[in-house]
């Protein structure tokens, strides 16, 4: 038989075995615990990203085709716009072609050219009245083209600046979404 020392030390080295492997079991099985509650959420998280990716891609689809759709309308009126010009530009042309339309400029005579006034200086009577003179038709189309040309480059930079507006707000529209929903996550 062992001695009671002996005895003592054999039971307090089992008692610290059992401890010891206590220990090490509580240890393993609280680290697996937090682990499967580690990977509840990981997929948890991935869920919701799964459902917010799938979100916003319809939100993206939704806002690309109304920009679009917007971007398309402005195209529309500004093809529109363009032809009632070209319109009137053309029955302009055709006046001045046909005689029914002209262009008289005022003209400036030199003081040497001036008729000598039969009344005396100051007199409005004595002042030379205006004069004005036709331009041919040839001359007249092409002042029209001019200006036809610069109102049709108006236009068209006003349509590309409506297209940047429709761009820029619908970008202004984005961020804000992408920041309430940054927020919104943030805890």
């Amino acid at each position: 038989m062992l001695r009671p020392s002996t005895d003592r030390l054999a039971v307090t080295v089992l008692l610290c075995a059992v401890l010891l492997a206590s220990f090490y079991a509580g240890v393993l099985f609280e680290g697996r615990r937090v682990a499967r509650a580690a990977a509840v959420e990981l997929q948890d998280l991935q869920r919701r990203h799964a459902r917010t990716t799938a979100w916003l891609r319809g939100e993206r689809t939704e806002a690309e085709a109304s920009l679009r759709h917007r971007i398309t309308t402005l195209e529309n009126q500004l093809s529109n716009d363009q032809k009632e010009a070209d319109a009137a530009h053309n029955t302009h042309l055709a006046g001045l072609g046909a005689g029914t339309v002209r262009v008289h400029v005022p003209v400036v005579l030199p003081a040497s050219c001036q008729p000598a006034g039969i009344q005396p200086a100051g007199h409005p009577a004595a002042e030379p009245g205006p004069t004005y003179a036709e331009l041919d038709p040839a001359a007249a189309a092409n002042l029209a083209g001019i200006s036809h040309d610069g109102d049709q480059a108006i236009r068209e930079l006003n349509h590309c600046i409506a297209q940047y507006g429709e761009v820029k707000q619908a970008f202004t529209a984005w961020r804000q979404k992408l920041q309430e929903l940054d927020h919104a996550q943030t805890p």
